[in-house]
């Protein structure tokens, strides 16, 4: 049944520092960018962790989680969604997919509660080592630009679910205005390649969720476009007091800091999507 990623597969350098983190009892299992309702307010006090868990909920309430479901979460970080899941679910099956074992270490410290049966796997998100219309629910939060490809996981996703299920997550996509910005492609591509890659496709050929959707047979589509609602974060991942990245050789410090400016500038957008399958 397991279908493992070879030894070669490229994890993102800003791992390193996180799963680090993660151990010193700094960060928690979240791994993704956080949501504020009222951006304009920026983060105040508020703890990263507190934005970072308001985004997973939005997505849980898109996805409509119950109890007793099959649930996949592809490229599950560190395991804070199913975590959350485990903790007010019983009687379900939530299983997480990731490429790098040290990620799906710290998601086995978590100790299944409620009957649910929690169950990890190494493997590509573009070959999933489970059997055609087995969930419920198929998960993927702030990943997809790490994939291979955004139309083969689509069609993945769509394999593994039953008949009604849904697939919810989140991404991040540059647009257009990035191609006319007064700064040769690669010098915006070459740091977030270094820090946050791989990133196929960078510059978003292929990367219309809807379009995507629709090729893999899902349907009844939302998209929401919440960019302002999680520019915030980066006062978190790239504070404006940050040391200067070409002093310290810090590849995921330049990497957040290109990201920031990125979202700042109005070059990115971070979309939420829902999909159903007939």
């Amino acid at each position: 049944m397991t279908q493992s990623m070879p030894p070669a597969a490229k994890v993102p350098a800003y791992f390193d520092y996180l799963v680090e983190t993660f151990h010193q009892g700094t960060a928690g299992r979240f791994v993704h960018l956080g949501y504020w309702d009222k951006p304009q307010e920026r983060a105040g006090a508020e703890p990263f962790e507190a934005a970072q868990a308001r985004l997973d909920a939005r997505l849980m309430e898109m996805a409509d989680v119950r109890s007793g479901q099959a649930i996949l979460d592809v490229g599950c970080g560190f395991g804070g969604t199913l975590a959350g899941l485990n903790a007010r679910m019983k009687e379900s099956w939530l299983a997480g997919v990731n490429v790098d074992p040290r990620q799906l270490a710290i998601c086995r410290t978590i100790a299944p509660a409620n009957l649910n049966k929690l169950e990890w796997q190494e493997a590509d998100a573009c070959k999933l080592p489970f059997q055609s219309a087995s969930f419920d629910r198929v998960l993927c939060i702030e990943a997809m630009f790490h994939f291979s490809s955004r139309r083969a996981f689509f069609k993945e996703a769509a394999r593994v679910l039953k008949p009604g299920g849904v697939l919810v997550g989140s991404d991040i996509t540059l647009l257009e205005s990035t191609r006319r910005v007064a700064v040769p492609g690669f010098c915006i591509e070459a740091p977030l390649q270094d820090g946050y890659g791989p990133w196929p496709d960078f510059w978003c050929d292929d990367a219309d969720h809807a379009e995507l959707a629709k090729a893999a047979g899902l349907r009844e589509g939302i998209i929401s476009d919440v960019t302002s609602n999680t520019t915030p974060s980066h006062l978190f991942t790239a504070p404006e007091d940050a040391n200067d990245a070409h002093d310290t050789g810090n590849t995921a410090l330049r990497a957040a800091l290109m990201l920031r400016w990125l979202h700042l500038a109005g070059h990115l957008r971070y979309s939420l999507f829902r999909f159903q399958k007939p």
